[in-house]
């Protein structure tokens, strides 16, 4: 498989550059972070498309506790294709009887939340620590 190459210009409008498109892993990085015995903290830091939305499914299957919390709060884009990661996990979640949370409060991340009314299935919380304290209550 080849990997694409972007090309940018020089700033002297000389011949194009090549250069490389950065790996998911540089896009997006992911922090699973054990709260207490019920409570994951999953920390996303980066973008989340259809290029490294596969990370975040990955972090968000396998054995979780009764509660997780997605920190989205260092996300500057998300697109669709993680938004639908993000709604299959919380489906997930429901049909195990565990609560999910997540937490935005950047503009791209809070807007794409909003147009797809994700908020009306999953809690959104502007703040970590809010998210702590209410969704393993819930």
């Amino acid at each position: 498989m080849t990997e694409r190459i972007t090309f940018t210009r020089s700033s002297r409008d000389g011949p194009a550059i090549p250069r490389p498109r950065p790996s998911a892993e540089n896009l997006l990085r992911i922090q699973r972070i054990r709260w207490n015995e019920d409570l994951l903290v999953i920390a996303a830091a980066g973008e989340i498309d259809l290029a490294t939305a596969g990370r975040l499914d990955h972090a968000l299957r396998g054995r979780l506790p009764a509660a997780t919390v997605l920190d989205l709060s260092e996300v500057g884009f998300l697109g669709v294709a993680g938004l639908r990661v993000i709604e299959s996990a919380a489906a997930r979640a429901r049909a195990e009887h565990r609560t999910t949370g997540v937490v935005a409060d950047t503009r791209p991340v809070l807007r794409l939340l909003h147009l797809f009314a994700t908020e009306t299935q999953i809690p959104v919380y502007r703040r970590l620590d809010h998210a702590i304290l209410e969704v393993p209550s819930r």
